[in-house]
């Protein structure tokens, strides 16, 4: 495996004149680093992770402090350490903290509340180090309709640098899947609710391999074990161990690993309360302990045995009693003595002075700053558009429900007002078709909340690691969202209805019932995008949509007249995309017509007992519904107003969306 982690090396990057030496590309440090293969593959290569003085500690909340007085939660207190190249595990009961430190170090957590150093190589973390580094999260944040091959394409088109051919990318991604042992997989698509897939395991290196594309020095993976089966939780360190044996620094949280996982690492760091219970060679721990009084049993897991030794500490908390039969622990009745005993220990002072040492001449040294993106924006775009239509075509179910549905309701309306009379019955047919058909076309488009709740996870990983901006993805899932499921149906869903109800039949007329349509299926998917790309789930997503449609419905202008409505809330109706959406339609189809055709200016009159009309002027009814207010396109003028403003409220809530953890 350290041959082919080797080969991956040469096959990335051209050589710099010298067809004999090898180069390894790394993102460390400063950015773009080569150094030869014979050194990190030794194992005794400069990557290196110190952490001096971490302290990180969430205050409350503003308002709930109002009301009571709640004190600051300390979740990183005073930690030091570093990490060398190997297998590192951060272990420890949940809520000590090793997923926070893990962050701390990879550059993924908030700067509030933070204090203390980080330094990659000996120097200062370089700023935007998170895009330069590799990070693997939990839960597996793959493309489900992509297959593995297109997966790690996806990652090299965007990661590596666009000096690069196609070809050398294409080697880079064959050479990961190699490396990985997915080549038996690679053309399977990943699998989602809908489209079997790959297995876990072969999921879990899928996305560990999207990382190793830019062949970082440094990897962080965050309980990589999660979801996994005894074998194949094994099979994945295992595959871990053999990369970090090319010279990279691989560092990972792990809650309570198998005995065959943790004889793999080689240093460990055991964590109480946000504290170092120790922190070295995993191979020097159980002697550790022996020395401060806590004997391991036979057979007993060392990683089982010092859980049980920090949770028997953690829960004394200042009682006494007895040691579990298990652990052979008797408690302290001090939550806080493990991490003194270690802080005081001849081993960590030396550490801690080595560091304090290192950090002194680090910091008189500039910060560096690796490039935030590799690709241009152009670039990013392309080849997001490409992914999003790629994944439109292959959720073919999805996307067909969508249009199949808008052409079954098409037929349907156009059988319940099939040819509408030209007569006064026949005016309020169509006016209640045209409501019909507005309201249906906004309620149809509120499952696009899911467009970018649904991609959440995967989109806040990817651009904080450096794959694209918030801008390209914004576009991409616009233009290929927006115009194929949302718009494109409305050519068939406004043609079957405004020739099967009897609309005038005018082609002047009929486009611009489609582009009115067509506005109004946009502004309500538009508004759909804006809550999604804020609200935390679905289901207040969905509620916050379908009560904003309600309420709009309420001033649009045909279940009450506009002009009736109190002078207080009657400002509502200039927000309301239904009330410009039926106007429109409304003054397009009766304006300069006459009921029944060509009965002129006669008078009025009306028939109690048949309610018809004589004569019915289409301006004149118009005027009394209030829908000759101002001019029919100003309308739609309004609606693209709308149409940019909720896109414009998208793009913001998307770039607001809390990306650091």
């Amino acid at each position: 495996m350290s041959s082919q982690a080797e080969s991956v090396s040469v096959t990335v990057v051209v050589s710099d004149g010298d067809a004999n030496k090898k180069v390894e590309t790394t993102f460390v440090g400063t950015g773009l680093s080569s150094h030869s293969s014979a050194n990190t593959t030794s194992g005794s290569g400069e990557n290196n992770v110190s952490f001096v003085n971490i302290n990180y500690t969430i205050q409350p909340k503003p308002f709930l402090a109002r009301f009571k007085e709640i004190p600051a939660k300390k979740i990183l207190d005073n930690v030091s350490g570093s990490m060398n190249p190997g297998l590192n595990a951060i272990m420890g009961p949940s809520g000590s903290g090793k997923t926070s430190l893990l962050d701390v170090l990879a550059d993924r957590k908030a700067k509030k509340g933070l204090s203390g150093h980080v330094l990659i190589n000996g120097r200062r973390q370089p700023r935007n180090f998170k895009c330069a580094s590799a990070y693997v999260v939990q839960e597996d944040l793959l493309m489900g309709t992509l297959s593995v091959r297109e997966n790690l394409a996806f990652s090299a088109a965007l990661r590596l640098p666009m000096s690069l051919t196609r070809k050398e990318r294409s080697d880079k991604v064959e050479s990961v899947i190699s490396e990985l042992g997915l080549s038996h997989v690679a053309t399977t698509k990943v699998g989602t609710e809908l489209i079997r897939g790959i297995s876990g395991g072969q999921k879990k290196r899928t996305s560990i391999g999207m990382e190793l594309i830019i062949s970082p020095g440094i990897v962080f993976l965050d309980e990589p074990t999660t979801g996994l089966d005894a074998t194949t939780a094994v099979s994945v360190i295992k595959l871990l161990k053999e990369l970090s044996s090319s010279g990279r620094v691989i560092i990972m949280s792990i809650h309570q690993p198998r005995y065959s996982i943790y004889k793999l690492f080689d240093s460990m760091t055991l964590m109480s309360r946000g504290r170092l219970v120790y922190h070295g060679p995993s191979n020097n721990a159980l002697n550790y302990f022996s020395q401060i009084g806590y004997q391991c049993e036979q057979h007993n897991n060392p990683a089982d045995f010092f859980l049980d030794v920090i949770i028997e500490n953690e829960e004394s908390d200042g009682h006494e009693g007895g040691g579990t039969a298990e652990s052979k622990v008797e408690s302290s009745g001090d939550a806080a003595r493990l991490p003194n005993i270690f802080e005081e220990s001849k081993e960590f002072v030396t550490i801690k002075q080595h560091l304090d040492m290192k950090l002194k001449t680090a910091l008189n040294e500039p910060q560096a700053e690796t490039p935030e993106f590799e690709t241009n924006l152009p670039w990013q775009c392309g080849v997001l558009a490409v992914r999003t239509f790629r994944n439109l075509i292959r959720n073919r179910l999805t996307s067909g429900v969508q249009v199949g549905m808008l052409i079954g309701l098409s037929i349907i309306i156009g059988l319940i007002f099939l040819q509408a009379d030209d007569d006064f019955v026949g005016v309020q047919d169509r006016i209640g078709a045209m409501f019909f058909i507005v309201i249906n076309m906004a309620f149809i488009n509120v499952p696009a909340v899911e467009v970018f709740l649904k991609e959440r996870p995967l989109f806040v990983h990817q651009n904080v690691s450096g794959y694209y901006r918030v801008s390209a993805y914004f576009f991409a899932k616009v233009v290929c969202d927006l115009l194929p499921i949302r718009l494109f149906p409305v050519v068939f869903y406004t043609t079957i209805t405004y020739w099967m109800i009897g609309f005038e039949p005018e082609a002047g007329k009929f486009f611009f019932y489609m582009l009115t349509i067509a506005l109004m299926a946009s502004c309500a998917s538009a508004l759909a995008f804006a809550v999604s790309a804020r609200a935390p789930v679905t289901t207040l997503a969905i509620v916050g949509v379908t009560s904003s449609f309600i309420i709009q419905v309420m001033f649009a202008g045909f279940l009450k007249n506009l002009r009736t409505i109190d002078d207080w809330i009657a400002w509502l109706e200039y927000l309301s995309i239904f009330r410009y959406a039926l106007n429109a339609l409304t003054v397009n189809e009766l304006d300069g017509n006459e009921y029944p055709p060509g009965c002129g200016n006669t008078t009025m009159n009306m028939n109690m007992n048949n309610s018809s009309f004589e004569c019915l002027v289409g301006s004149e009814y118009l005027d009394r519904l209030g829908y000759l207010d101002f001019d029919i396109w100003y309308n739609i003028l309004a609606l693209v107003c709308f149409n940019v403003g909720f896109l414009s409220l998208a793009y913001v809530n998307l770039r607001l969306l809390k990306k650091d953890k």
